[in-house]
């Protein structure tokens, strides 16, 4: 009786330690990886959007685009709260801009490709 009790508990031993979760104490959080889609032009007002790709181990605390042109720098936010965000602008006149998609999380703000478009 003693025998298999201690084979039943040897047995149990063994299988709950080798049911342990996966060890991922070695990976490591990193800033997200952002794109920067292309503008949507509709009426006066151009819709810029960006695309989250990834954000590995950290949660996104703000999303939003560098936008401007040659002289003018400016920062809008996106209000959305998925992977793929938009901001609008209906103030720009016309010429020729840039835009760039960025993204923050616990481990820094990482920017995606500048891409140029027209306002006629």
């Amino acid at each position: 009786m003693k025998s298999t009790l201690f084979l039943l508990l040897t047995s149990a031993t063994w299988i709950f330690l080798s049911c342990s979760p996966e060890d991922r104490s070695d990976e490591q959080p990193f800033p997200p990886s952002v794109e920067t889609l292309a503008p949507l032009t509709q009426g006066d007002t151009i819709t810029l959007q960006g695309h989250i790709k990834t954000s590995p181990n950290s949660r996104i605390t703000q999303r939003g685009f560098r936008y401007g042109d040659e002289t003018l720098r400016n920062n809008i936010l996106s209000t959305d709260s998925s992977d793929i965000f938009t901001a609008a602008i209906d103030t720009l006149k016309p010429g020729t801009y840039h835009v760039s998609a960025y993204a923050t999380n616990g481990m820094g703000t990482s920017y995606g490709d500048t891409l140029r478009f027209v306002v006629e």
